[in-house]
C-alpha cells in the first residue's frame, strides 16, 4: 500500500502511510492546495515524501518532511497529529500488552479495576476512549501508574522544563 493523502480543506490534509499509521497535517498557508488546483501534484508529492521517510518515527514530519517542503516551495507544516481513533487503538493494545504481561485474563482485571468485562475489551480493541477516570482504575487493578512519556526536542535532547502549579 502506497501512502494515502487527501485534503480536508485547503490547509489540511489527511495522510495514511503505507505502514497503516493516519495524521492530520495543517499548513501555514492554503498555498499547497492552491498548487494542486493548478495542477502541481503537491499530494503526489507529499505521498512520495511519507513513502520515502516515515519508518514508524513521528519526528520525520516535523524534520526531514517539512525540510523537503520548504525546499520545493511549498508550505511549511504547521502541525501535525494522529487520527484520535488509531490513538484509541495504540492505548488499547497497550493496555492488552501490560495485562498479558501480568499473566491476567481480561475478567480479572475488570474486577479488580471495577469496570465491566465488555467495556474493557471495547477499550483494548480500539473502540472505546476511556476517560481519565476510568484509565486510572484499570492501572490500579494492574498496580501500575499511569505515566508519561517525556517529550524530546528536534536536537534528541530530553526537555527539562517542568510542570508545576
Amino acid at each position: 500500500m502506497k501512502t494515502k493523502v487527501s485534503y480536508l480543506d485547503p490547509k489540511r490534509v489527511f495522510i495514511e502511510t503505507q505502514q497503516g499509521d493516519k495524521f492530520i497535517i495543517g499548513f501555514h498557508s492554503e498555498m499547497n492546495y492552491l498548487w494542486e488546483q493548478q495542477d502541481v501534484p503537491f499530494s503526489d508529492f507529499l505521498a512520495s515524501l511519507f513513502d520515502k521517510l516515515y519508518k514508524g518515527d513521528e519526528s520525520v514530519i516535523m524534520g526531514e518532511i517539512n525540510r523537503q517542503l520548504i525546499i520545493h516551495n511549498f508550505s511549511s507544516v504547521f502541525f501535525f497529529h494522529r487520527d484520535h481513533i488509531q490513538n484509541r487503538i495504540i492505548v488499547g493494545d497497550r493496555i492488552r500488552e501490560l495485562r498479558e504481561s501480568k499473566n491476567m485474563d481480561l475478567s480479572t482485571l475488570a474486577l479488580k479495576a471495577g469496570i465491566q468485562p465488555n467495556t474493557l475489551n471495547r477499550i483494548e480493541v480500539g473502540k472505546l476512549s476511556p476517560d481519565l477516570d476510568v484509565l486510572c482504575h484499570i492501572a490500579q487493578g494492574m498496580e501500575m501508574k499511569i505515566d508519561f512519556v517525556e517529550l524530546k526536542n528536534d536536537d534528541n535532547h530530553e526537555c527539562t522544563s517542568d510542570i508545576r502549579p
